[in-house]
């Protein structure tokens, strides 16, 4: 799950010049400075704070001891007595500061602190860190004494772009120092501080020539977090993830989209899994469904080919047929050749219709492919539209919606919740919540417009096993106020948020930053999904949307006919 735009990281996480983490990541590591045994006094104290102590002015003499740990994102909400005394005397920080003083003692040119600021804050106390952050600010020094032997290196003929690669890696990961969170718990700053020396070693020797050293390095130190929804975008992958490709790369684009709807997840011993069939296309359909195995692709065995492979080969010319062998989900089914269609997989992110049973209500049904601001406008109208025309209640089909942007879910979900309910929370600690999503008091930087909520009609959302991530917000928030029956199959099981970092050349990353919880803090990664009220496995069979059609329709109609009466 995307956010509208890049991340601006709140107030409460980094100073208030923290918001040019738009145009660049926001400056140094992650410090997290907090005392072994906190105080009353102390443990109120605000990381926002800091931005007020910045303020007041700085003798030079304590300027490489900030550069170390002010304008960054301290990892608790608290700082002991002795860190706030220094920092009450601590003046206003640019985060430029550093690298003038850098550059006027003819230093290496760096975004994080040079050795002897790091030891010079080791110095102060070693009692203002936390085992971790000592490890991790003592890793550091060894890799800030690394980059200053590499000073001539850097600066020999041929290397005139390796300082600005080398800027660029740091930059990403300090990008991941900040704002990483993982569900899982295993990230580690020290680790993470040892990972970034580790990168520079494994590549090249530690001098960065080109882009592509660069790049190769980039990724790499992403795959290490083992996170499977954050990672390194090059320029031209970046561009397509945020929506604004090159001319020439629209062409290339409109290739892409044209298949059978098949998305290709892991590989396993005698093919691959089958991930989602994507809505609407020719693999649902035909009653692809998550979890079954590709064997064979037009007579020719899938099982030594890579990902990007088994796409090239379900893609061709508009109209012709590829030959796809799968093996069920239900392994006591013998495996079976389907002939799909290759079609244009574009569409628009929402389908609507009036359907009903004889002598029932009439209900909307509205068929939500993914998330964005294009679909909540079209949500909008098809609700004012179905109230005008006197429909008794809503089907909101999200089987096989794999999300979009977060905003946009809250946003549609406003559309169905009185104002005070809760939508959501986002959370990145067992104990700090990022933010809580209300319906009716949504932030008007955020949501400008909002109609507030649009119908009191019954509403029954369809599930399957590829329903994920933004569709899980939605349906989890209509469902966990008492606003929605499920019908359908247990969701795929995403709680977490990812935002895109745009890097100073182009680049970007895709990182998690949080994980989110539907009302009463029910927690979808760790649950493995939302479970249906009612179960049921059908499909949609071609283009029309009727209960004869599909069992889960028939269903939810037989669902909201009593509820409409009332």
């Amino acid at each position: 799950m995307i956010t509208r735009g890049c991340r601006v990281p709140s107030p409460s996480r980094g100073p208030p010049n923290a918001h040019a983490a738009c145009s660049r990541a926001y400056l140094v590591l992650r410090c997290t400075v907090i005392s072994k045994s906190r105080t009353a006094t102390t443990k109120n104290w605000r990381r926002s704070s800091i931005a007020n102590s910045l303020e007041s002015g700085l003798q030079e003499g304590l300027a490489r001891v900030a550069a170390v740990c002010l304008a960054v994102a301290l990892a608790s909400t608290s700082l002991p007595s002795s860190a706030a005394s220094v920092l009450g005397r601590s003046p206003t920080f640019s985060a430029d500061y550093a690298a003038v003083v850098r550059k006027r003692e003819g230093r290496s040119k760096s975004n994080l602190p040079s050795s002897r600021e790091a030891e010079a804050l080791l110095e102060i106390n070693e009692d203002l860190f936390t085992t971790e952050a000592l490890e991790g600010m003592s890793r550091i020094v060894h890799y800030a004494k690394f980059v200053e032997g590499l000073k001539d290196a850097e600066e020999a003929p041929g290397c005139e772009h390796c300082t600005d690669n080398r800027l660029l890696l740091e930059r990403a990961w300090q990008v991941v120092a900040n704002e990483f969170y993982d569900p899982a718990g295993r990230f580690s700053q020290a680790k993470w501080a040892d990972q970034l020396l580790r990168t520079f070693k494994g590549a090249s020797g530690g001098v960065l020539h080109n882009r592509h050293e660069t790049y190769k390095a980039a990724e790499d130190m992403m795959a290490s977090l083992g996170d499977l929804y954050s990672q390194f975008l090059p320029p031209s992958q970046y561009r397509r993830a945020i929506r604004h490709p090159q001319p020439a790369e629209r062409e290339y684009l409109a290739a892409q989209s044209t298949g059978t709807g098949v998305h290709v997840g892991g590989h396993v011993e005698g093919g691959w899994l089958v991930d989602a069939a994507m809505a609407e296309s020719p693999a649902e359909e035909a009653g692809i469904v998550r979890g079954d195995r590709i064997i064979e692709i037009n007579g020719y065995p899938v099982d030594e080919l890579n990902a990007h492979e088994m796409s090239e080969l379900q893609r061709g010319p508009l109209g012709s047929t590829v030959a796809l062998t799968i093996a069920p989900l239900d392994s006591e089914l013998a495996p079976r050749t389907i002939y799909l269609e290759r079609r244009p997989l574009p569409q628009p992110p929402l389908k609507q219709a009036l359907i009903g049973l004889p002598d029932g209500p009439t209900i909307c049904y509205l068929r939500l492919h993914y998330f964005s601001s294009e679909g909540t406008r079209a949500v909008t109208d098809a609700i004012n539209m179905a109230e005008y025309w006197g429909a008794e209640g809503f089907i909101i089909d999200l089987r096989n919606n794999p999300g979009g942007v977060f905003e946009e879910a809250i946003a549609i979900a406003n559309l169905m919740l009185e104002g005070g309910q809760e939508i959501a929370q986002t959370v990145r600690t067992a104990t700090f919540v990022d933010n809580t999503w209300k319906a009716g008091s949504l932030s008007r930087e955020v949501f400008p417009t909002q109609p507030g909520q649009l119908t009191k009609k019954p509403v029954v959302i369809l599930t399957n096993s590829s329903t994920a991530s933004a569709s899980e917000v939605l349906a989890g928030a209509l469902h966990g106020n008492r606003r929605a029956e499920i019908v359908g199959e247990q969701t795929f099981g995403k709680g977490v948020v990812q935002y895109y970092f745009p890097m100073t050349d182009g680049s970007g990353i895709k990182l998690t930053i949080a994980k989110y919880l539907t009302p009463g803090h029910f927690d979808i990664t760790q649950s493995g999904g939302l479970r249906p009220d009612h179960a049921c496995s059908d499909f949609p069979h071609g283009d029309r949307v009727t209960p004869e059609n599909d069992s889960c329709i028939l269903n939810a109609l037989q669902l909201i006919g009593p509820q409409s009466s009332q």
